[in-house]
């Protein structure tokens, strides 16, 4: 059955999430921490209960969590354009990022971009960079300090999610 882009998205929150061999646990011993996933498909976000207590982040893990949907809707001419974007960045030497999803992934890749084929972490990367910046920029503020962005480079990001929102086909930096 395709997906029908004005189907509801389900929102639940379960304590205690972490992921292990691909798979969303709550309440168990085992895998990484995280504070939420988004499934596509299912049209769902399950969010750390947790999180509950912390408005701000909350706001910002659900805004990143939702723009995944985003992301996948995009065209990808989009997507490239802004994979271009945050090659340009890294060429440059930007340090940092708007959320720590983004970071983790920024530090995996290292200094360079993807010379040749595209691998999945350049992909992943550029995923996660384009919801935590979506969620710093409509919320205001990052998860960790740690994982700050110049604010160079997040002028020139926000520039670019303006044209976007605002219909711009074309956009340079």
């Amino acid at each position: 059955m395709p997906l029908n882009p004005s189907s509801p998205v389900q929102l639940a929150f379960l304590p205690d999430l972490t992921v292990c061999r691909g798979k969303l646990l709550s309440g168990a011993e085992v895998g990484t921490p995280v504070y939420a996933a988004a499934f596509l498909r299912q049209r769902r976000i399950v969010l750390e209960s947790g999180l509950l207590s912390d408005p701000a982040v909350l706001r910002f893990i659900f805004v990143h969590e939702l723009f995944h949907f985003v992301w996948m809707r995009l065209s990808n001419r989009v997507r490239d354009e802004y994979s271009r974007l945050i090659a340009y960045e890294m060429e440059r030497g930007a340090r940092g990022e708007l959320g720590e999803s983004s970071a983790v992934k920024k530090a995996a890749i290292g200094k360079g971009t993807p010379s040749g084929p595209v691998t999945a972490l350049w992909r992943d990367y550029v995923c996660e960079s384009f919801c935590d910046s979506a969620g710093c920029l409509f919320t205001g503020a990052p998860v960790h300090e740690s994982a700050k962005l110049g604010k160079a480079w997040t002028a020139i990001r926000r520039h670019w999610f303006e044209c976007k929102l605002a219909g711009e086909r074309r956009w340079a930096i």
